[in-house]
Order: C-alpha cells, then structure tokens, then sequence
C-alpha cells in the first residue's frame, strides 16, 4: 500500500472530459419535474462533481463501496483501491492507495480512525493531522491490517468496542481485537460457503445480546461472543430460510441481504424471500424479498427491487409507495424530503442509465428525477439539505435539495 496527499485530477479530467461534458449537457436536459411538482417544490440541482476513475477500463467498473460520514468530513472508497477523504466543500485533503478493491462501504470508528475493507483484507487507518503553518497537513498511518482467504463480505462490525467481526465470502467469520489487530479466533461454517450472488451481504446486528450474521446459502446464525480468558464465537440458533439444494442443482439467489431488530427476534430479507424468525423458525412475509430494511415511523420500510416498500410493526406488507424498474441501491432522507437512487443494468458505457429521484418524505410523490450515467450502486449519504454519492461511472456528486 502506498499514501499519498494529492490526486492527478487534471489528467484525470483531461481523459473525462469528453464523457463528462456530453454528461453535463444531457443531465441538464434530463432532470425531470414530475405531475407533482409545484412552483415552491424542491427540486435537485448539481453543487459539485469530481471525476475519480483514471482510465475507460476503471470507467467501465461498477462503484460498490461508496461514501461515508468521517466526523465533518467523507470518506470515499472506490474499486480502483482508493481511500480519499474530501471536506464537503469538495476538497480533496488525503487519499490512500491500496493494492486490491474497495467493494465495501468503509466504517468509521470514531473521530480519527477508519476500518477499511480491500479485497480479502481489512485495514485500520489513522487519520494524523499536523498543522503546517495556517493549514492542515493529513496523513493517513496503517495501524493494522489482518487478511482472509476470500474477499471481504460485510462492513466489519465492532462488538463491545473492544472486537471486530470481519466476514469473509468463503463464511469465514475473523475475531479481531480492535486495538491490535491480533486474530483471537474464527468460526468457519463450510457448508454455507455458496458463491455470493451479489457482492456484499447483510451487516451484522445485535439481538438481546446476540450477534446475528446472514450466510450465502440463506442461512440466518446467532451468536454468542464469549470472553473468559479465550474469546470464542458460538452459534446459538441457526435458521435456514432457503429451500435446501444438492450442489449439482442450479443456484437461485439465496443471500441474506438485510436485518432489522423487531422485539426480540429480527425481520429478514433475502433473495428468494423476507420475513420473520419466530418462535424458533423463519416465517415468510409478503414482498419482503431482496429489500434493505429499516425502522420507519412505527413499523418498517425496505428498498431494493421494484421500488420502496411499507410494512407495520409486525412486519405485514401495507404500500408500495414508489415503483421502479431499475433496483433501487439508495434511499436517504433529509429534511421533509427522500433521494432515492438506482442502479443501472450493465457495467458498459452505454448500458441502461438509472436515475436519482426526489421524493416526498413518505415516497409516495415523485417531485423530480436526473439520469446518472450507469446508474449508482454505491452506498450514499445524506446532511441536512445535501446528497453524496459516487456513481459507477466514477464521479463523485454533491446534491443540493433546493426548494
């Protein structure tokens, strides 16, 4: 891995150029007002962007790592193995390079160190600020990094502020301590070690207590994490929420793709179905499949294929209040609005494009839409009355909601 504290972002907009201009005109011509849409609505409007990818192979890569909050700060990770940190203001302060991909959002730890997923390894970075004159000099400083097998399938999760729990693809989960980086143990369930459908799966939650990872193959694992001298990672329960297969037969798409806590147990869902784990067994709920889950007012909302979905506090479906033909990869809300993004469907130059739409903050109005060029697949991130993403065409973009 090397560091570095500048970019060669001329060279960069040199090669963008032509693409990034014909993107300009045709964005200006794309932003759509919807039916909805009154004189004092709030509309979207480009504040900034900045080209990242450094050549048409890069360009022609989808973007699955994206954007995080780093105290006032973002943190981008891209597919070419680049960490950056740019104020919101758009300045570029530092960037780490790493051998490998960044296919996973990184987490930040607390106001100067970040967990960084790269390929089959995960790093914890140090931000070191020193003060050269009137401005600020950044570096970023390797404290640790520990290395699997098989990529990186989830965002690594800090348990107790004193573990981390870094999942591999191959199930293979690593007990790190945070501090170290010492490896303190690992549980390997090989018989869930199906190739992923997607790139990442569910991130961890915690449930009375329990640690709840979701496996390739559909299978939902609580665990114990116990620390007497030796730390061990125990199964507790384990569901299985695919139908079962034979190795030889063809693979549906079974992965756990998100948790959310209800009571005691969780909401699931997956890509051949959603639903609830109760009274020891998985109980299937009607359009719960392939959706990111959260908490929305009293029950429960998800996102991902068709469009946005509502579901009450014991997770029966009640509207659909958005519909989409591409996979929505984004919804984040701000003040009295949402921004929902999707994805487009290839990885080429000239595949199907998808749009970023704002929405009512119950989703069910549609005020105004722009097409991205090949769509965001990326993890975005929402302040106030500002929108940060990076789109598969490699270009990070501030959205300013204007009303």
């Amino acid at each position: 891995m090397s560091l570095r504290t500048s970019f060669p972002f001329f060279f960069i907009f040199l090669f963008l150029l032509p693409l990034f201009a014909e993107f300009n005109e045709f964005a200006e011509s794309a932003g759509k007002a919807s039916p909805f849409l009154k004189k004092d609505a709030p509309h979207l409007a480009i504040e900034w962007a900045i080209p990242l990818k450094k050549n048409q192979v890069q360009v022609n890569r989808r973007e699955e790592a994206g954007v995080a909050f780093f105290g006032d700060d973002l943190l981008v990770a891209t597919r070419s193995g680049e960490l950056h940190l740019f104020g919101k203001n758009g300045e570029l302060k530092v960037t780490a390079v790493f051998e490998g991909e960044c296919t996973v959002t990184p987490v930040a730890v607390d106001e100067t160190h970040v967990l960084v997923p790269v390929s089959n390894s995960v790093f914890m970075m140090e931000l070191v600020t020193e003060k050269k004159g009137k401005k600020l000099k950044y570096t970023w400083k390797v404290l640790w990094n520990i290395a699997g097998k098989a990529t990186v399938a989830t965002q690594p999760f800090v348990y107790d502020n004193k573990i981390v729990l870094v999942q591999f693809h191959d199930s293979v989960i690593y007990v790190v301590d945070k501090e170290s980086g010492e490896l303190k143990n690992m549980y390997s369930d090989y018989e869930n070690s199906e190739e992923l459908s997607i790139v990442r799966l569910a991130s961890p939650v915690v449930v009375d207590g329990k640690i709840v990872f979701g496996f390739s193959d559909g299978t939902i694992t609580f665990f114990m994490l116990r620390d007497e001298g030796k730390v061990d990672l125990i199964p507790y329960y384990k569901f299985k929420t695919a139908n079962s297969m034979k190795r030889f037969e063809k693979r549906d798409f079974f992965d756990v793709l998100s948790f959310v806590q209800i009571e005691d147990s969780i909401l699931f869902s997956g890509g051949e179905y959603g639903g609830v784990i109760v009274d020891g067994k998985p109980v299937k709920l009607e359009n719960m499949e392939d959706l990111q889950l959260f908490k929305y007012g009293n029950g429960f909302a998800g996102f991902g294929r068709r469009g946005i979905f509502i579901f009450d506090e014991n997770g029966k479906f009640k509207t659909q209040p958005f519909k989409s033909m591409n996979y929505v990869t984004n919804l984040v809300t701000g003040n009295g609005f949402a921004v929902a993004m999707t994805s487009g469907e290839g990885p080429m130059l000239g595949d199907t494009d998808a749009f970023i739409h704002l929405l009512s903050s119950d989703f069910s109005k549609d005020y105004y839409s722009m097409m991205i060029p090949n769509g965001v697949s990326s993890n975005a991130v929402c302040d106030r009355n500002s929108v940060y993403f990076v789109s598969d065409m490699g270009v990070l973009y501030k959205f300013k909601v204007l009303k």
